[in-house]
């Protein structure tokens, strides 16, 4: 289930915690001369803490019951905003005319005339009853919007590029490569070699423009995952992407077999938002995750996994357990080793 904190802030955390179990780095990628490069892979697989130029980070303006004007924060405090634009790119807003920057500092605030759409509190907290809905909210006096393919969502975000002078003093995660090698050596090789995608409606594509063919059109985070490999190795990769929306580690149990059927060569696992709605226990997610492996090295022993920690939950969301994300992390994280590597993605929201 995808929420507007998920889409709105998390998006450029995700992709690179990801590709960081795969790579060896995240460097600017350099296209192998069989393989041109692709903007997407470029844009999205530097890594923006090790950078000073922040590329399309996604905000959302809502206004609040005791505010006049709609505001909201950027990750760093900027030295020169390059770009605030729509979504898709198409329409380009003006510092002074439609939102301005008091003090210089890491807030954009709406300005009365601004351009840029805006919802309120009420129209993102609808009454109980209400169609187009996630749950509960905190609370429970209101529900929340629910936007289950992110094409409204995406009409109602901004995407700011900007320059900062600030080092990242948060989570950065670290190759987990080592733990992967006969997938990497077939990378690196150039040799033929098969990815399977095993997860949830966030692995599924829901909230990518892609997904709903709309401008950019950029790929859900599997396609750009596969563009980055193909563009670092030139490798003969092959995809498959058998996630479906809705779904938790219990279906994943279930369906694993077809996994296997896939022969794969790596298996991602990308499995705990609905988990965490659903308050299955940390033991039982971690059962559940082995069990898919067991399933699926019992056809191909030699399969090596990627497991996915999952992006944190919109924390309005009553039906959420918010413990287990971090309970969840750490029960994956315990079965990294020898043919399983671990991108924490929990941390990288955190």
């Amino acid at each position: 289930m995808i929420t507007l904190d998920q889409i709105a802030t998390r998006r450029f955390v995700f992709v690179s915690v990801i590709a960081l179990g795969i790579l060896s780095e995240l460097s600017p990628i350099v296209a192998q001369q069989s393989a041109p490069t692709t903007s997407w892979a470029q844009s999205v697989l530097t890594p923006f803490w090790a950078s000073s130029r922040m590329e399309n980070e996604t905000l959302f303006f809502e206004t609040m019951p005791n505010k006049r004007y709609a505001e909201a924060r950027l990750l760093f405090v900027p030295t020169h905003i390059v770009s605030v634009t729509s979504a898709d790119g198409a329409m380009v807003f003006e510092e002074g005319r439609d939102y301005v920057r008091k003090g210089k500092g890491d807030t954009l605030t709406l300005t009365k005339n601004s351009r840029i759409p805006v919802k309120t509190w009420a129209e993102m907290h609808p009454p109980k009853g209400s169609p187009g809905t996630l749950g509960e909210a905190v609370g429970g006096n209101s529900t929340l919007f629910f936007d289950p393919t992110g094409a409204v969502l995406h009409t109602i975000q901004v995407a700011v590029t900007y320059d900062h002078d600030k080092n990242w003093k948060g989570y950065a995660p670290q190759p987990a490569e080592k733990n992967i090698p006969r997938f990497i050596a077939k990378l690196r090789n150039k040799e033929k070699c098969k990815l399977v995608v095993f997860g949830d409606s966030i692995s599924a594509g829901a909230g990518a423009s892609s997904t709903f063919h709309a401008p950019p059109y950029q790929p859900p985070y599997v396609g750009l995952l596969e563009d980055g490999l193909r563009a670092r190795y030139g490798a003969d990769l092959i995809v498959s992407n058998i996630s479906e929306g809705g779904q938790d580690t219990t279906w994943g149990v279930k369906t694993a077999a077809r996994v296997a059927d896939e022969s794969p060569d790596l298996v991602l696992i990308a499995f705990g938002m609905n988990d965490a709605g659903r308050a299955i226990p940390a033991a039982a997610y971690a059962q559940n995750i082995q069990k898919m492996m067991d399933v699926i090295r019992e056809k191909k022993p030699d399969t090596e996994f990627l497991l996915v920690t999952t992006m944190i939950g919109n924390a309005e969301w009553a039906q959420l357990t918010f413990p287990r994300f971090g309970e969840y992390r750490d029960a994956l994280a315990r079965m990294a080793g020898p043919g399983v590597a671990v991108a924490d993605v929990t941390s990288g929201n955190a």
